[in-house]
């Protein structure tokens, strides 16, 4: 293969995993809810994700119009995410709101750190002395579906093993990209036929490397578990990548004989059809690429 064609396909690699970068990199905005309760006016803006392995997910509540009713207090209640939906009665532990000296009325709740990827729904409600709800956060009103409130505590990745992880992700969709161009030239000879494997193999192994093994650990330090995509998880950047890997796989089954023995008469498909499935995987892996990844869920 050209050097000419190298450098455009390291350069292409650059540009789209540039913009797959950009479209990635989405703050999620604090979710922000009022209420009111007559001349009351309650205002909530909370974060989703708190990270560090000893963070406190701190919430705060701000409180216009007067002071609470006597004998009232604001409480916020959380549970497991879904939770709710269950068959089992949920059962939300409950924290009592504390007002913050010197910064108006305004109240604050801390809930001590779960654990990595432990993920929890809240509400917060003001309750008069017999636990009667006087008003809610999100509002509970028969014509408003208020989404539930939510929260996330992760681990803190490592930058040197980030900076590997990407580097094998990289390494693998340029190797991609030689595939896709050595699989638009002629396949009749059998070197070609045989650096076209070669090329599946080292685009597979660095797939493996950077979004398995490398992948793994980094899901560990963020999630506190080593897969969460399909099927056990959520999490759409570790699904496209098992979908991208199998697909390469099954590929690499069926160009054996050029990839692993230099002998294509040990392929289980002709030069047309690996030109073809060749294309179609280059092309896929790009979708999923610039598909943005996520924050843990689909």
């Amino acid at each position: 293969m050209s050097i000419t064609k190298i450098v455009f396909a390291l350069l292409l690699t650059i540009s789209l995993l540039y913009v797959a970068r950009k479209s990635s990199m989405r703050n999620i905005p604090p979710t922000t809810v009022e209420a009111t309760y007559e001349d009351l006016k309650f205002s909530h803006s909370g974060d989703h994700i708190f990270k560090g392995d000893t963070t406190p997910a701190v919430f705060e509540v701000k409180v216009a119009g007067g002071l609470l009713p006597d004998g009232s207090e604001l409480a916020l209640y959380y549970e497991p995410r879904g939770a709710s939906q269950g068959a089992l009665p949920a059962n939300p532990q409950r924290i009592a709101g504390a007002a913050i000296p010197g910064e108006g009325l305004v109240y604050r709740f801390e809930i001590p750190n779960q654990g990595r990827g432990n993920e929890f729904e809240y509400y917060i409600q003001l309750e008069d002395a017999s636990s009667l709800v006087l008003a809610s956060l999100p509002p509970n009103l028969p014509d408003q579906a208020a989404d539930p409130l939510w929260f996330r505590f992760e681990g803190r990745r490592s930058v040197p093993l980030l900076v590997t992880h990407i580097t094998g992700m990289f390494a693998s969709f340029l190797l991609m990209l030689l595939a896709f161009m050595a699989a638009v030239e002629r396949l009749r000879s059998d070197q070609s036929r045989i650096r076209l494997g070669r090329l599946v193999l080292s685009a597979t192994l660095a797939l493996f490397l950077g979004g398995f093994a490398l992948g793994f650990w980094i899901n560990h330090q963020v999630y506190g578990a080593m897969w969460t995509g399909f099927p056990l998880g959520r999490d759409i950047t570790d699904t496209k990548t098992l979908v991208i890997f199998f697909y390469w796989l099954f590929l690499l089954f069926l160009l054996r004989g050029s990839a692993l023995y230099h002998n294509p008469r040990g392929d289980s498909v002709g030069a047309g059809s690996a030109r073809w499935l060749t294309i179609l995987g280059a092309l896929l892996s790009i979708a999923a690429f610039l598909y943005p990844h996520s924050s843990g869920n689909y």
